[in-house]
């Protein structure tokens, strides 16, 4: 299989689109010691330090990096805690769903949410109300900060002329496939599939052994509908086209898509067959490392914890995510990682030395050593798939349909597919109604 990186540093300029999610309530937790309350409840009190020593803390922050998805994050925030004693930390946890409703409510009511987890691209959803820092003036004053991020990288946090965001990670689909299963079924490996290929391998897995096909979790079953909704059109000029909000979501095409996926739940390819759409990424990280799954949609950030997960029992493949329509067409949706602090911050100095310790190598070297592709200088890994993980930045494409409005973003993120699962071309009707609200007919 493919052992060269090739265009990280196109797709981090190139980078477009979010990770999606599935509605859940906000979680809080609070990882500063003997600390129980969050201070977007509380304020100005007596805690006790990480140390363990009683002293009175003036400078609170609220981190929402912490997801427990990805049990990096956790060290992560005990690195910062001891990093920054003289900060009481306040860690609420990363939900992908919530987050953005979290921190403007936070913003409402007059309390900050400090340094927050997100897509740079995507931060129109802040900057509009002016809620993100501009962090330019601290970037250009500091040019060895500035200088650690590979060329162009930065670009992607750039709206309006302001930097409000800075990039740690590159993500996009693939597939971590069970080699040997595969053979077992008789399913030829190869670089990429179609997509009819891929039902063809589906068919084959579930016929020649008694494993599910293919794995996703709930947050990423729109990756599907996000990446046919990239490749079904004739040219790029109808992609564009339609990602401006100028093609309907009636047309024949999009209804094509939506059945192509329908197809997959439709003959139970996907774990575990019954409530596929609700599965976790723990059970299907567990249900692939134990043989239950052949197949793992899964993002390349997180391939290096299914692989672990394995622990060597049988050898795991990457391929690149299937294409559903023609050769030229080969596009994917995809996101990059990053941090933003929030504008009504306290401390926004302090906030901005915090934020350059999330991104010093120290801290981002852990990230990539889970499989994380980073775009900074000076990481390296162990993981000898370490490259495969980037090896298709380059077709990442720049704008998404779920630009068109915050309304379409919401819709299409954490509503489809199963909206269409469940109630067919109603799912096309509200869809189409979104857009005509936000761009008219």
């Amino acid at each position: 299989m493919r052992k060269k990186l090739v265009g990280m540093l196109v797709a981090i300029s190139m980078i477009a689109a979010g990770m999606s999610g599935c509605k859940s309530s906000e979680k809080v937790k609070e990882t500063s010691q003997n600390k129980n309350e969050s201070s977007v409840e509380t304020a100005d009190k007596t805690t006790e330090s990480i140390s363990g020593n009683t002293a009175d803390i003036d400078m609170e922050m609220v981190l929402m990096i912490e997801n427990p998805e990805i049990p990096v994050t956790s060290d992560v925030v005990k690195k910062v805690q001891e990093k920054f004693p003289d900060i009481q930390f306040v860690s609420k946890t990363w939900d992908q769903s919530q987050i953005e409703k979290s921190v403007k409510t936070a913003f409402a009511a007059g309390e900050a949410v400090d340094i927050v987890q997100y897509w740079p691209n995507q931060m129109k959803n802040f900057t509009t109300s002016d809620m993100a820092l501009d962090l330019t003036p601290y970037l250009d004053s500091d040019q060895n900060w500035k200088n650690t991020w590979v060329e162009g990288a930065l670009e992607v946090g750039v709206f309006d002329r302001k930097n409000v965001a800075v990039p740690f990670g590159t993500v996009y689909p693939l597939l971590q496939v069970n080699t040997e299963l595969l053979k077992k079924a008789g399913v030829e490996i190869k670089d990429q599939w179609t997509w009819d290929e891929l039902v063809d391998a589906c068919e084959k897995i579930k016929q020649n052994t008694d494993v599910f096909p293919l794995g996703v979790k709930a947050d990423n079953a729109c990756w599907f509908v996000r990446n046919g909704l990239m490749q079904c059109w004739d040219n790029q000029d109808e992609l564009d086209k339609f990602n401006a909000g100028e093609i309907s979501f009636t047309d024949s095409r999009v209804k094509e898509v939506f059945d192509k996926i329908k197809g997959l739940y439709d003959k139970s390819y996907l774990y575990p067959g019954e409530g596929a759409v609700s599965a976790t990424q723990d059970q299907i990280t567990a249900a692939f490392a134990q043989g239950q799954v052949a197949m793992f949609a899964n993002t390349n950030n997180q391939c290096g914890i299914a692989k672990e997960a394995a622990n060597g029992a049988f050898d795991v493949e990457i391929i690149s995510w299937p294409n559903m329509g023609k050769e030229d067409m080969n596009y994917l949706l995809g996101g990059s990682d990053g941090f933003f602090i929030t504008a009504n911050t306290k401390y926004p100095d302090k906030a901005v030395e915090v934020l350059k310790y999330l991104t010093s190598t120290e801290i981002l070297q852990m990230y990539a050593d889970t499989g994380n592709v980073v775009p900074v200088k000076g990481i390296e890994s162990a993981d000898p798939d370490y490259e495969l993980y980037g090896v298709d930045a380059a077709k990442v494409y720049p704008t998404e349909p779920i630009g068109i409005s915050p309304e379409m973003f919401d819709y299409i993120v954490y509503n489809t597919p199963s909206n269409y699962l469940f109630y067919g071309d109603t799912c096309l009707n509200e869809l189409e109604a979104l857009r005509e609200a936000a761009v008219g007919k």
